[in-house]
């Protein structure tokens, strides 16, 4: 178990609210593994495209029924699309909270993602929240262009000097705390992680 998460091996990821911690969209995608810090073996949670669609309705942004759409989607290539999608918004949202300028790199993975699924298809977001035709949820270039369009947004609209990065897992949020000192993605997680660690070092 990390990050308050149990996997096994080969299984679908069973996605619970602590997956959800970023704040955003774009910020829970980029959370989609185990560690970024110290990756382990197992660090995927985004195996298959049952665990995308899974992961598309326990976040709120899509229906039982759009969900499973995407999880019917056959084939490595989508999956291997929203990999893409995920490491180029980890890219940008942690250079952003490291201070540092984003990758043009990652931006242009994004922006051709996104065009490429808005070539021939209407794309629309209301919020975070994607609109889009049932058929749609079944394109592998739609459905990668939404998280691609989820990025790009907030890469826009996020406040910069609110995005943190976990010292301990590398996971990405927004610090909406009143004085801006968050400073663990979960306290019940991997603060208390910390505390244990402190003591052992000091015992």
């Amino acid at each position: 178990m990390r990050n308050g998460v149990t996997s096994v091996s080969d299984a679908e990821t069973k996605w619970v609210p602590e997956h959800f911690i970023g704040g955003h969209p774009a910020l829970d995608l980029a959370n989609a593994v185990f560690d970024r810090r110290v990756p382990e073996p197992d660090n995927e949670l985004l195996k298959s495209a049952r665990d995308i669609g899974n992961w598309f309705k326990a976040s709120g942004l899509a229906s039982a029924r759009e969900a499973a759409a995407v999880s019917g989607i056959a084939g490595e290539p989508f999956v291997q699309q929203v990999h893409a999608a995920r490491e180029a918004s980890a890219a940008i949202f942690g250079s952003i909270a490291a201070n540092r300028a984003p990758a043009a790199e990652a931006l242009s993975v994004l922006f051709t993602s996104a065009a490429h699924g808005l070539a021939g298809n209407p794309i629309k977001l209301d919020g975070t929240r994607p609109r889009l035709a049932l058929a749609l949820w079944r394109d592998p270039d739609a459905v990668a262009a939404v998280l691609a369009m989820l990025s790009i947004e907030g890469f826009y609209t996020l406040p910069r000097e609110r995005l943190r990065s976990c010292p301990r897992c590398g996971w990405l949020f927004l610090d909406t705390s009143r004085g801006g000192k968050r400073r663990w993605c979960s306290m019940q997680i991997c603060g208390n992680r910390e505390k244990v660690s402190r003591h052992r070092e000091h015992a």
